[in-house]
């Protein structure tokens, strides 16, 4: 039997108000904290990259968010939270966790490492990514038991994730993403490269414009595929579960691809940009809300 999301939430609760935690509501659900010591860290780097650079950002234990620079630096800004039975432990916890990095003229690649034990029992260790990139870059981001934002960026985009959600608004460029346990919703103001998006339990939505000529597949093995009404494409193979053809007579690829969940495409509207408020995209792909700063 499934429960709905509500009554799930209520015995989450009853249980942890009888256990004395501390509970936390928020847009993603109900977070319980049960370790009463915490400690707080911030990171930060600014970097000089060639253009059509490399930015490469792996995390475990957190999100990351990327939005457009206002200028020609690349800006990246780390918090690490660290939670354990007392300060002291919480401290020692936030020194076990390491970020790394490799720096030249064309690639800047940065890595979290959480230690060994560093999430036993009511240990806890949290590191969120902030970034500022300038127009034209190559960013590459991954993270597991988080979520990834991409906002307003323009250049060549990868992300994948496990545990989260991938949301992109007002973007240009080409974009791949790749999602375990998630959900994906991707809003492309300008297509200039080809699309990919994989979802493995999690539902996609993507909108482009529609004037974009491309070759579009969509297809779900457990789950429907559906486009708004008027969506322009002109279908070779249209059922329940798959559709394919073209956008105004053909051009770059655009591929969606889900195991568990469904596929819902539509059409970008210039109005909308900025979209972090539509909240009815990520209610329909399950994703988690990565909001703007």
């Amino acid at each position: 039997m499934r429960l709905r999301p509500v009554y799930v939430s209520a015995l989450v609760l009853t249980a942890s108000l009888g256990g004395g935690c501390d509970v936390h509501v928020g847009e993603n659900g109900v977070s319980l904290d049960v370790a009463s010591g915490k400690a707080r860290e911030e990171w930060s780097r600014t970097y000089t990259l060639a253009k059509g650079g490399n930015l490469e950002i792996v995390n475990v234990n957190g999100a990351i968010v990327v939005n457009a620079g206002t200028g020609p630096q690349v800006e990246v800004k780390a918090t690490r939270q660290a939670r354990a039975a007392s300060d002291e432990e919480a401290q020692a916890l936030l020194k076990e966790t390491a970020i790394t990095e490799d720096v030249s003229p064309d690639r800047i690649s940065i890595r979290t490492s959480n230690g060994n034990g560093a999430l036993r029992g009511r240990r806890s260790i949290n590191v969120e990514y902030q970034v500022r990139v300038p127009a034209g870059m190559q960013v590459n981001v991954k993270t597991e038991n988080g979520g990834i934002g991409l906002h307003d960026v323009d250049g060549n985009l990868t992300a994948s994730t496990t545990n989260g959600g991938i949301r992109g608004t007002n973007i240009a460029g080409a974009v791949s993403a790749h999602i375990v346990n998630g959900g994906i919703v991707m809003e492309i103001a300008r297509v200039a490269g080809p699309v990919q998006l994989d979802a493995v339990n999690g539902g996609i939505r993507l909108d482009v414009p529609g004037s974009v000529n491309a070759n579009l597949d969509a297809q779900a093995v457990n789950g429907g595929v559906s486009t708004e009404d008027g969506f322009p494409i002109t279908a070779s193979e249209r059922s329940r579960t798959r559709i394919s053809g073209t956008m105004n007579g053909g051009g770059t690829a655009i591929s969606l691809s889900t195991v568990n969940g469904g596929v819902r495409i539509g059409t970008f509207k210039q109005s909308e940009g900025a979209p972090a408020t539509r909240k009815e995209a990520s209610d329909q792909t399950g994703a988690v809300v990565v909001e703007k700063r």
